[in-house]
Protein backbone atom coordinates (compact mmCIF):
# COMPACT_ATOMS: atom_id res chain seq x y z
CA UNK A 1 0.00 0.00 0.00
CA UNK A 2 1.39 3.39 -1.00
CA UNK A 3 2.13 5.91 1.70
CA UNK A 4 1.68 9.59 0.87
CA UNK A 5 2.50 12.61 3.03
CA UNK A 6 1.27 15.57 0.96
CA UNK A 7 -2.22 14.12 0.34
CA UNK A 8 -3.88 12.32 3.23
CA UNK A 9 -6.76 10.54 1.47
CA UNK A 10 -7.98 8.90 4.66
CA UNK A 11 -8.23 12.29 6.36
CA UNK A 12 -10.12 13.77 3.43
CA UNK A 13 -12.59 10.87 3.46
CA UNK A 14 -13.08 11.19 7.21
CA UNK A 15 -13.62 14.96 6.83
CA UNK A 16 -16.26 14.37 4.15
CA UNK A 17 -18.10 11.84 6.28
CA UNK A 18 -17.90 14.16 9.27
CA UNK A 19 -19.38 16.98 7.15
CA UNK A 20 -22.24 14.74 5.96
CA UNK A 21 -23.07 13.54 9.46
CA UNK A 22 -22.97 17.16 10.63
CA UNK A 23 -25.44 18.24 7.95
CA UNK A 24 -27.74 15.35 8.82
CA UNK A 25 -27.46 16.27 12.48
CA UNK A 26 -28.28 19.91 11.71
CA UNK A 27 -31.38 18.84 9.77
CA UNK A 28 -32.53 16.62 12.63
CA UNK A 29 -32.04 19.42 15.15
CA UNK A 30 -34.03 21.82 12.95
CA UNK A 31 -36.92 19.41 12.42
CA UNK A 32 -37.12 18.37 16.06
CA UNK A 33 -36.99 21.96 17.30
CA UNK A 34 -39.67 23.21 14.85
CA UNK A 35 -41.78 20.06 14.66
CA UNK A 36 -41.85 20.44 10.86
CA UNK A 37 -40.40 18.15 8.24
CA UNK A 38 -40.43 20.99 5.69
CA UNK A 39 -38.74 24.12 7.02
CA UNK A 40 -37.70 25.51 3.65
CA UNK A 41 -38.25 24.81 0.00
CA UNK A 42 -34.94 22.94 -0.05
CA UNK A 43 -36.37 20.26 2.21
CA UNK A 44 -39.18 19.32 -0.23
CA UNK A 45 -40.08 21.77 -2.99
CA UNK A 46 -43.19 19.92 -4.18
CA UNK A 47 -44.23 19.12 -0.62
CA UNK A 48 -43.99 22.81 0.28
CA UNK A 49 -46.41 23.70 -2.53
CA UNK A 50 -48.86 21.00 -1.48
CA UNK A 51 -48.55 22.05 2.16
CA UNK A 52 -49.28 25.69 1.34
CA UNK A 53 -52.40 24.78 -0.64
CA UNK A 54 -53.66 22.58 2.16
CA UNK A 55 -52.91 25.34 4.69
CA UNK A 56 -55.00 27.78 2.64
CA UNK A 57 -57.86 25.30 2.57
CA UNK A 58 -57.68 24.59 6.30
CA UNK A 59 -57.63 28.30 7.17
CA UNK A 60 -60.54 28.92 4.81
CA UNK A 61 -62.56 26.05 6.25
CA UNK A 62 -62.02 27.23 9.81
CA UNK A 63 -63.12 30.75 8.91
CA UNK A 64 -66.10 29.35 7.01
CA UNK A 65 -67.21 27.58 10.20
CA UNK A 66 -67.14 30.91 12.02
CA UNK A 67 -69.06 32.53 9.16
CA UNK A 68 -71.74 29.85 9.30
CA UNK A 69 -72.06 30.31 13.06
CA UNK A 70 -72.58 34.04 12.44
CA UNK A 71 -75.36 33.14 10.00
CA UNK A 72 -77.03 30.96 12.62
CA UNK A 73 -76.84 33.82 15.12
CA UNK A 74 -78.47 36.21 12.64
CA UNK A 75 -81.25 33.73 11.86
CA UNK A 76 -81.83 33.06 15.57
CA UNK A 77 -82.04 36.79 16.30
CA UNK A 78 -84.58 37.36 13.54
CA UNK A 79 -86.57 34.26 14.42
CA UNK A 80 -86.71 35.29 18.08
CA UNK A 81 -88.13 38.69 17.12
CA UNK A 82 -90.68 37.05 14.84
CA UNK A 83 -91.62 34.68 17.66
CA UNK A 84 -92.62 37.66 19.78
CA UNK A 85 -94.41 39.15 16.77
CA UNK A 86 -96.41 35.94 16.49
CA UNK A 87 -97.30 36.12 20.18
CA UNK A 88 -98.61 39.66 19.74
CA UNK A 89 -100.58 38.73 16.63
CA UNK A 90 -102.11 35.83 18.54
CA UNK A 91 -103.08 38.24 21.30
CA UNK A 92 -104.62 40.62 18.74
CA UNK A 93 -106.61 37.74 17.29
CA UNK A 94 -107.88 36.82 20.75
CA UNK A 95 -108.91 40.42 21.33
CA UNK A 96 -110.69 40.47 17.96
CA UNK A 97 -112.66 37.36 18.88
CA UNK A 98 -113.49 38.93 22.25
CA UNK A 99 -114.63 42.14 20.57
CA UNK A 100 -116.81 40.22 18.11
CA UNK A 101 -118.92 38.93 20.98
CA UNK A 102 -122.29 40.63 21.32
CA UNK A 103 -122.00 40.99 25.09
CA UNK A 104 -119.49 43.84 24.75
CA UNK A 105 -120.51 47.49 24.86
CA UNK A 106 -118.95 50.25 22.80
CA UNK A 107 -116.89 51.24 25.84
CA UNK A 108 -115.62 47.67 26.15
CA UNK A 109 -114.56 47.61 22.51
CA UNK A 110 -112.79 50.95 22.90
CA UNK A 111 -110.78 49.44 25.77
CA UNK A 112 -109.92 46.45 23.58
CA UNK A 113 -108.98 48.83 20.77
CA UNK A 114 -106.41 50.51 23.00
CA UNK A 115 -104.53 47.24 23.42
CA UNK A 116 -104.87 46.48 19.69
CA UNK A 117 -103.30 49.86 18.90
CA UNK A 118 -100.50 49.34 21.43
CA UNK A 119 -99.68 45.89 20.05
CA UNK A 120 -99.69 47.21 16.48
CA UNK A 121 -97.25 49.94 17.48
CA UNK A 122 -94.98 47.43 19.21
CA UNK A 123 -94.94 45.15 16.14
CA UNK A 124 -93.81 48.15 14.07
CA UNK A 125 -91.14 48.98 16.64
CA UNK A 126 -89.78 45.42 16.65
CA UNK A 127 -89.63 45.51 12.85
CA UNK A 128 -87.61 48.73 12.85
CA UNK A 129 -85.40 48.13 15.92
CA UNK A 130 -84.37 44.47 15.52
CA UNK A 131 -80.73 44.62 14.42
CA UNK A 132 -77.63 42.42 14.33
CA UNK A 133 -74.26 44.12 14.28
CA UNK A 134 -75.88 47.37 13.26
CA UNK A 135 -77.86 45.88 10.35
CA UNK A 136 -81.65 45.93 10.50
CA UNK A 137 -83.17 42.49 10.04
CA UNK A 138 -86.92 43.00 9.78
CA UNK A 139 -87.31 46.28 7.95
CA UNK A 140 -87.46 44.59 4.56
CA UNK A 141 -83.87 45.43 3.55
CA UNK A 142 -81.84 42.49 4.88
CA UNK A 143 -80.24 40.17 2.34
CA UNK A 144 -77.37 38.11 3.74
CA UNK A 145 -74.87 36.02 1.78
CA UNK A 146 -72.62 33.82 3.92
CA UNK A 147 -69.29 32.40 2.74
CA UNK A 148 -69.39 28.82 4.00
CA UNK A 149 -66.57 27.31 1.98
CA UNK A 150 -62.81 27.62 1.53
CA UNK A 151 -63.13 28.67 -2.12
CA UNK A 152 -64.89 31.44 -4.02
CA UNK A 153 -68.67 31.38 -4.51
CA UNK A 154 -69.26 28.67 -1.90
CA UNK A 155 -72.08 30.54 -0.22
CA UNK A 156 -75.44 30.15 1.47
CA UNK A 157 -77.84 33.06 1.34
CA UNK A 158 -81.15 34.01 2.85
CA UNK A 159 -83.04 37.26 2.96
CA UNK A 160 -85.81 38.83 4.96
CA UNK A 161 -86.96 41.16 2.24
CA UNK A 162 -89.60 38.89 0.73
CA UNK A 163 -91.45 35.67 1.31
CA UNK A 164 -93.66 33.41 -0.74
CA UNK A 165 -96.43 35.58 -2.21
CA UNK A 166 -95.37 38.31 0.19
CA UNK A 167 -93.73 41.66 -0.36
CA UNK A 168 -92.33 42.97 2.87
CA UNK A 169 -89.83 45.32 1.25
CA UNK A 170 -92.31 47.75 -0.29
CA UNK A 171 -94.30 47.89 2.91
CA UNK A 172 -91.55 48.43 5.44
CA UNK A 173 -90.66 44.88 6.34
CA UNK A 174 -92.64 42.96 8.96
CA UNK A 175 -94.69 45.98 10.00
CA UNK A 176 -98.42 45.90 10.52
CA UNK A 177 -98.82 47.64 7.18
CA UNK A 178 -96.68 45.15 5.31
CA UNK A 179 -98.19 42.10 6.93
CA UNK A 180 -101.81 43.17 6.76
CA UNK A 181 -101.66 44.35 3.18
CA UNK A 182 -100.00 41.23 1.95
CA UNK A 183 -102.33 39.08 3.99
CA UNK A 184 -105.33 40.77 2.44
CA UNK A 185 -103.87 40.61 -1.06
CA UNK A 186 -102.97 36.98 -0.60
CA UNK A 187 -106.47 36.14 0.60
CA UNK A 188 -107.94 37.90 -2.43
CA UNK A 189 -105.55 36.05 -4.73
CA UNK A 190 -106.50 32.68 -3.24
CA UNK A 191 -110.20 33.46 -3.76
CA UNK A 192 -109.54 34.28 -7.41
CA UNK A 193 -107.57 31.06 -7.87
CA UNK A 194 -110.40 29.05 -6.35
CA UNK A 195 -112.95 30.73 -8.67
CA UNK A 196 -110.69 30.17 -11.69
CA UNK A 197 -110.31 26.45 -10.91
CA UNK A 198 -114.01 26.09 -10.13
CA UNK A 199 -114.94 27.34 -13.63
CA UNK A 200 -113.08 24.50 -15.31
CA UNK A 201 -114.48 21.94 -12.88
CA UNK A 202 -118.01 23.07 -13.68
CA UNK A 203 -117.26 23.11 -17.43
CA UNK A 204 -116.00 19.53 -17.33
CA UNK A 205 -119.06 18.48 -15.32
CA UNK A 206 -121.37 20.09 -17.89
CA UNK A 207 -119.58 18.27 -20.72
CA UNK A 208 -119.90 14.96 -18.90
CA UNK A 209 -123.63 15.51 -18.37
CA UNK A 210 -124.15 16.44 -22.04
CA UNK A 211 -122.23 13.36 -23.15
CA UNK A 212 -124.29 11.13 -20.90
CA UNK A 213 -127.58 12.61 -22.23
CA UNK A 214 -126.46 12.16 -25.87
CA UNK A 215 -125.45 8.57 -25.30
CA UNK A 216 -128.75 7.89 -23.53
CA UNK A 217 -130.59 9.12 -26.65
CA UNK A 218 -128.36 7.03 -28.92
CA UNK A 219 -126.64 10.10 -30.37
CA UNK A 220 -122.95 10.85 -30.82
CA UNK A 221 -121.64 13.56 -28.59
CA UNK A 222 -119.54 16.22 -30.23
CA UNK A 223 -117.54 18.45 -27.95
CA UNK A 224 -118.16 22.04 -29.11
CA UNK A 225 -114.90 23.18 -27.58
CA UNK A 226 -112.89 20.68 -29.61
CA UNK A 227 -114.62 21.91 -32.76
CA UNK A 228 -113.79 25.51 -31.82
CA UNK A 229 -110.15 24.54 -31.20
CA UNK A 230 -109.92 22.83 -34.59
CA UNK A 231 -111.45 25.83 -36.33
CA UNK A 232 -109.00 28.18 -34.63
CA UNK A 233 -106.06 26.00 -35.71
CA UNK A 234 -107.26 26.12 -39.30
CA UNK A 235 -107.21 29.91 -39.10
CA UNK A 236 -103.72 29.77 -37.57
CA UNK A 237 -104.95 31.11 -34.27
CA UNK A 238 -104.72 29.98 -30.66
CA UNK A 239 -108.07 29.10 -29.13
CA UNK A 240 -109.06 31.05 -26.04
CA UNK A 241 -112.17 30.15 -24.07
CA UNK A 242 -114.26 33.34 -24.25
CA UNK A 243 -116.16 32.44 -21.09
CA UNK A 244 -113.16 31.59 -18.94
CA UNK A 245 -112.25 34.07 -16.20
CA UNK A 246 -108.90 35.81 -16.41
CA UNK A 247 -106.01 33.88 -14.93
CA UNK A 248 -105.34 35.23 -11.40
CA UNK A 249 -102.10 37.10 -10.93
CA UNK A 250 -100.09 36.90 -7.72
CA UNK A 251 -100.05 40.00 -5.53
CA UNK A 252 -98.20 42.89 -7.12
CA UNK A 253 -94.96 44.18 -5.70
CA UNK A 254 -96.82 47.02 -4.00
CA UNK A 255 -99.96 46.06 -2.15
CA UNK A 256 -102.36 48.03 -0.01
CA UNK A 257 -101.94 48.45 3.72
CA UNK A 258 -104.01 49.26 6.77
CA UNK A 259 -103.08 52.91 6.42
CA UNK A 260 -104.06 53.11 2.73
CA UNK A 261 -107.73 54.04 2.81
CA UNK A 262 -107.81 54.42 -0.98
CA UNK A 263 -107.19 50.69 -1.24
CA UNK A 264 -110.08 49.91 1.06
CA UNK A 265 -108.15 49.47 4.27
CA UNK A 266 -108.10 51.52 7.42
CA UNK A 267 -106.46 51.23 10.80
CA UNK A 268 -106.63 47.84 12.57
CA UNK A 269 -109.88 48.22 14.42
CA UNK A 270 -112.11 46.13 16.68
CA UNK A 271 -114.45 48.97 17.64
CA UNK A 272 -117.37 47.24 15.93
CA UNK A 273 -118.48 43.65 15.46
CA UNK A 274 -117.96 43.95 11.69
CA UNK A 275 -114.41 45.24 12.09
CA UNK A 276 -113.62 42.56 14.66
CA UNK A 277 -114.89 39.80 12.38
CA UNK A 278 -112.77 41.15 9.54
CA UNK A 279 -109.71 41.38 11.77
CA UNK A 280 -109.93 37.67 12.68
CA UNK A 281 -109.46 36.62 9.06
CA UNK A 282 -106.76 39.20 8.39
CA UNK A 283 -104.81 38.22 11.50
CA UNK A 284 -104.96 34.55 10.51
CA UNK A 285 -103.18 35.43 7.27
CA UNK A 286 -100.70 37.65 9.09
CA UNK A 287 -99.84 34.86 11.52
CA UNK A 288 -99.41 32.51 8.57
CA UNK A 289 -97.11 35.00 6.83
CA UNK A 290 -94.85 35.35 9.87
CA UNK A 291 -94.92 31.59 10.45
CA UNK A 292 -93.82 30.97 6.86
CA UNK A 293 -90.76 33.19 7.31
CA UNK A 294 -89.98 31.62 10.69
CA UNK A 295 -90.06 28.19 9.06
CA UNK A 296 -87.63 29.44 6.43
CA UNK A 297 -85.30 30.79 9.12
CA UNK A 298 -85.48 27.48 10.98
CA UNK A 299 -84.58 25.60 7.82
CA UNK A 300 -81.63 27.94 7.24
CA UNK A 301 -80.38 27.34 10.77
CA UNK A 302 -80.50 23.58 10.25
CA UNK A 303 -78.79 23.92 6.88
CA UNK A 304 -76.01 26.05 8.34
CA UNK A 305 -75.65 23.56 11.20
CA UNK A 306 -75.18 20.73 8.70
CA UNK A 307 -72.71 22.89 6.80
CA UNK A 308 -70.69 23.43 9.98
CA UNK A 309 -70.54 19.68 10.62
CA UNK A 310 -69.39 19.04 7.07
CA UNK A 311 -66.82 21.84 7.16
CA UNK A 312 -65.41 20.56 10.45
CA UNK A 313 -65.09 17.06 9.01
CA UNK A 314 -63.33 18.33 5.89
CA UNK A 315 -61.02 20.54 7.96
CA UNK A 316 -60.07 17.57 10.13
CA UNK A 317 -59.19 15.37 7.17
CA UNK A 318 -57.34 18.09 5.27
CA UNK A 319 -55.35 18.94 8.43
CA UNK A 320 -54.38 15.29 8.74
CA UNK A 321 -53.25 15.25 5.10
CA UNK A 322 -51.22 18.43 5.62
CA UNK A 323 -49.64 16.95 8.74
CA UNK A 324 -48.44 13.91 6.80
CA UNK A 325 -46.80 16.20 4.25
CA UNK A 326 -45.37 18.91 6.48
CA UNK A 327 -44.96 17.71 10.06
CA UNK A 328 -41.90 15.90 11.35
CA UNK A 329 -42.15 12.27 12.45
CA UNK A 330 -40.48 12.45 15.87
CA UNK A 331 -39.86 8.71 16.05
CA UNK A 332 -38.02 8.80 12.72
CA UNK A 333 -36.19 12.05 13.42
CA UNK A 334 -34.95 10.99 16.88
CA UNK A 335 -33.62 7.78 15.36
CA UNK A 336 -31.81 9.81 12.70
CA UNK A 337 -30.49 12.16 15.40
CA UNK A 338 -29.03 9.30 17.40
CA UNK A 339 -27.51 7.77 14.30
CA UNK A 340 -26.03 11.09 13.20
CA UNK A 341 -24.54 11.73 16.66
CA UNK A 342 -22.89 8.33 16.67
CA UNK A 343 -21.56 8.79 13.15
CA UNK A 344 -20.24 12.25 14.02
CA UNK A 345 -18.40 10.91 17.06
CA UNK A 346 -17.03 8.04 15.02
CA UNK A 347 -15.98 10.35 12.18
CA UNK A 348 -14.21 12.65 14.64
CA UNK A 349 -12.30 9.72 16.11
CA UNK A 350 -11.37 8.33 12.71
CA UNK A 351 -10.31 11.78 11.50
CA UNK A 352 -7.96 12.10 14.45
CA UNK A 353 -6.39 8.75 13.62
CA UNK A 354 -6.24 9.53 9.90
CA UNK A 355 -4.39 12.77 10.66
CA UNK A 356 -1.76 10.75 12.56
CA UNK A 357 -1.24 8.24 9.75
CA UNK A 358 1.38 10.25 7.74
CA UNK A 359 3.66 10.22 10.79
CA UNK A 360 4.44 6.58 10.05
CA UNK A 361 6.55 7.90 7.16
CA UNK A 362 9.08 9.17 9.75
CA UNK A 363 9.88 5.63 10.80
CA UNK A 364 11.06 4.93 7.26
CA UNK A 365 13.66 7.70 7.54
CA UNK A 366 15.48 5.84 10.27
Amino acid sequence: MALYVNTNTSSLSAQRQLMNSGKTLDTSFQRLSSGLRINSAADDAAGLQVSNRLTSQVNGLNQAVRNANDGISVAQTAEGALDETTNMLQRMRTLSIQSANGSNSDADRKALQQEITALSTEIDRIASDTTFGGRSLLDGSYDGVYQVGADANQTISFDLSAGENQDYASNGGFTMAGLSSNAAEEAKYQEEVAAYNDYFVQKDAAKAQARAEAEANGDDYEDPELEAIAAAEERGEVYVDPNAPAMPQPPASRSSSFGDTEQGFGSPSVTSIQNAQSMISILDNMISAVGSKRAELGAIQNRLGSSISNLSNISENVSAARSRVRDADFAEETAKLTSSQILQQASSSILAQANQRPQTALSLLG
